[in-house]
């Protein structure tokens, strides 16, 4: 089973790896920093880059995070009507299994068990196919 935990378990860790993936934004806000001192442009274009990065990458982690929830109801348990299953207690109810020591066995006189099945000498003689009446 799954561990329910908050749901804002691991935001921090998803965002941050979002930020490192998410690099070039970075790397594009922190060059129009250092065009900005260099060449002397506004300021604020920097500041757009790092808002957009930063954006981007929370927008990203919410999403995420967002789908992990979805869905997440427990699967209700369905009869299984495949005849061909091993595991078909629905369709063929199951009876305890006896094992061998729990079964009566009565002895005659010799010593023979009277229980032990059909033997070659006690069957009778039966065409099988005559019609049952």
């Amino acid at each position: 089973m799954i561990k329910k935990g908050n749901p804002g378990d691991g935001f921090l860790l998803c965002f941050l790896l979002n930020l490192l993936f998410n690099f070039w934004w970075g790397a594009i806000a922190t060059l129009l920093l250092i065009f900005s001192f260099v060449f002397r442009i506004s300021i604020i274009w920097s500041f757009i880059g790092y808002f957009v990065w930063i954006s981007v990458a929370f927008l990203g982690t919410a999403l995420i995070l967002w789908a992990t929830g979805v869905g997440n109801e427990p699967t209700p348990v369905r009869p299984n009507l495949n005849p061909y299953s091993a595991k078909n207690s629905d369709v063929f109810p199951t009876v305890p299994n006896e094992s061998v020591e729990d079964v009566p066995v009565s002895k005659n006189d010799e010593g023979v068990n009277e229980d032990a099945g059909d033997s070659i000498d006690n069957v009778e003689e039966s065409d099988s196919r005559e019609p049952v009446e």
